[in-house]
């Protein structure tokens, strides 16, 4: 299903997950209600950004607890070798916040 980025403060978001489908490319997805969401940006594009760190910044205003990177190789199709049954997907936590914030950093 499709959701528009601007509507996303309407909604408790459980999950974010960026997908990287490509070298440098990842697109945002968001669990609500046990469902996944593809974000979009407007009507005709979806939130895709080649680069991670600033695709992630643009949720930081929606306290999302639980962020992962998700991949799913494609390499057994590119050699030619059959799909497997399993699926490949990965997802790796990424935590939350994308940056510390200076100001709570103590000086020991």
């Amino acid at each position: 299903m499709k959701i528009l980025h601007s509507e996303l403060v309407h909604h408790d978001i459980q999950k974010l997950v960026i997908c990287s489908l490509e070298q440098a490319l990842y697109q945002a997805v968001v669990v609500i209600d046990d469902e996944e969401h593809v974000v979009w940006k407007d009507n005709k594009q979806c939130l895709r950004s080649r680069n991670l760190t600033s695709l992630r910044e643009c949720f930081g205003h929606l306290g999302i607890n639980e962020v992962v990177l998700r991949q799913e190789s494609a390499y057994d199709e590119m050699i030619g070798a059959p799909s497997k049954q399993a699926s490949n997907r990965m997802e790796v936590p990424l935590g939350a916040p994308a940056y510390v914030d200076p100001t709570s950093r103590r000086d020991h």
